[in-house]
Formats: structure tokens, C-alpha cells, sequence
């Protein structure tokens, strides 16, 4: 059995051991760290609350400032009808006001201008075939030349493709059934333009004053297929700034 005295002797030594000295001490650092970050983690806590809120009343603040800057939408009690949107290009008409319209005296004095109708088939005049790998679609013309079409037609090429994309975007324009209007091919010669036009599917009026490219343009109708040839309407008279009659000379066509 111990005794009282000796234990407490025991217990003074324990505890003037130097490690144990270190221990305590140690462990009393520990505890006031602790309490230290504990103090400094509320503080930061209150701190990021306090920021919270004062944003909140910023942000409420400018959004009652931009509702008094917005301006008042008063109420309409007499509506009106939506704007009509502009008219398409089809119900477009395009008229140049420098141009004179009116028909003259003289103009209506002439014979009423007619298409030519039934014509005398000439074996001189054989067909001309585009050039299918430079203009598309393909199409025929009369000609006293016809070896020489193509190299003449491939001098054009650019221009049939710009004419080929006119119509296409039109047609795109308008939709199935819409109405693409018709052209004038005003000295038609043999017809290049016009059998080209009326095989993309437009109306063509041809005029031609030199007899023997319009009996050229002439047997055009008798290569194309007939919904092409339909197409075509052919008049022996020239167009220009005079009304009249009048002789036109010119050099023989050699193709």
C-alpha cells in the first residue's frame, strides 16, 4: 500500500519531469490558436455578411434608378394597324421618269404591228447547236453558218450565264406559278438570245430588220422543241428613236 505522502511525492516529480513541462505548454499553445482562429473565422464571417448585404442594397438601389430613367409607356386607346410590308418585286413597276411614254400620232398612224406567222422553209438554213459544256440548257438556231454557231456563242458565254442566273433568281423570287414577265431581243440576228430565253421558259419578242438573219430567226422555231418554239414571236421591223419607213443596208453575214 502507498502512502498519501510518498503519491503526492510521486506526483510533484511526474509533474517536474521537463517533457512533461513541454507538453503542457504545448497543449496551451494549441488551445489558445484555436481560440484564436475560431475569433478570427467569426470576425471574417460577420465581414462577408456585412458585404453581402451592402451589395444587395447597391443592386436594389440601381435598378430603382433605372426604373425611374426608363420613360413611361402610356396607354393607346386608339391602336392602329400594323405597317403594310413593301410590295414584292413582282408588284413592283419600274419606270424611269426621263423616259417619254406617251405614243405619238405618227406611231399609231403605222399598220398594227403583227408576229410573223407561217414562213417558206429554206434548205440554206440548217441548224446550229449550242455548245452543251459552256451554255446550259442547250438550244438550236437557224443559221446559213451553222458550223460557225458555236465558236460565236462560247464568245458569249458570260452573258448567257448572267441571264441564265437573272431568270433562275426570279423564279426563285416569285415561286411555282409566278409570273416571270417576258423579254424583247431587239435585233435578234439568228436568234442566240432568243431560243436561249425561251428554252429557260420566257415569253420572247424578236425583232429583226436584215432579211436574211430573219429568216434565219425564222426557222429557228422548226429546231426547238415546240413548247420553245411557242415561245417565240418574230417581227420583220426594226426598233429605234423614229417612227417610219425606211430602207436599212448592211454587209453580207459571212457566219
Amino acid at each position: 500500500m502507498v502512502s498519501l505522502s510518498s503519491a503526492k511525492k510521486r506526483g510533484v516529480a511526474s509533474i517536474g519531469n521537463p517533457s512533461t513541462i513541454l507538453g503542457i505548454t504545448l497543449l496551451a499553445f494549441t488551445l489558445l490558436l484555436l481560440l484564436f482562429a475560431t475569433d478570427t473565422f467569426q470576425s471574417h464571417r460577420e465581414e462577408a455578411a456585412i458585404a453581402h448585404e451592402a451589395a444587395l442594397l447597391r443592386k436594389q438601389e440601381l435598378q430603382q434608378q433605372q426604373q425611374q430613367q426608363q420613360p413611361r409607356v402610356q396607354p393607346n386607346n386608339n391602336p392602329q394597324p400594323p405597317p403594310r410590308p413593301p410590295p414584292s418585286s413582282s408588284q413592283t413597276t419600274i419606270i424611269d421618269p426621263s423616259t417619254h411614254y406617251q405614243v405619238d400620232e405618227t406611231c399609231t398612224a403605222l399598220p398594227p404591228l403583227r408576229e410573223s406567222g407561217t414562213f417558206f422553209l429554206d434548205t440554206r438554213i440548217r441548224p446550229g447547236i449550242s455548245t452543251p459544256d459552256v451554255i446550259s440548257p442547250s438550244f438550236r438556231v437557224g443559221s446559213y453558218y451553222p458550223d460557225k454557231v458555236q465558236y460565236h456563242m462560247a464568245g458569249d458565254a458570260a452573258n448567257f450565264y448572267l441571264i441564265k442566273r437573272l431568270v433562275y433568281d426570279r423564279k426563285q423570287l416569285l415561286g411555282d406559278g409566278g409570273d416571270i414577265g417576258i423579254s424583247i431581243d431587239i435585233g435578234a440576228n439568228q436568234g442566240f438570245y432568243t431560243y436561249y430565253l425561251a428554252t429557260l421558259g420566257l415569253p420572247v419578242h424578236s425583232f429583226e430588220i436584215y432579211e436574211p438573219n430573219y429568216k434565219a430567226l425564222l426557222h429557228g422555231k422548226e429546231f426547238n422543241p415546240r413548247e420553245v418554239s411557242e415561245r417565240v414571236h418574230v417581227y420583220a421591223v426594226g426598233i429605234g428613236e423614229r417612227n417610219g419607213r425606211f430602207d436599212m443596208k448592211g454587209g453580207n453575214y459571212d457566219g
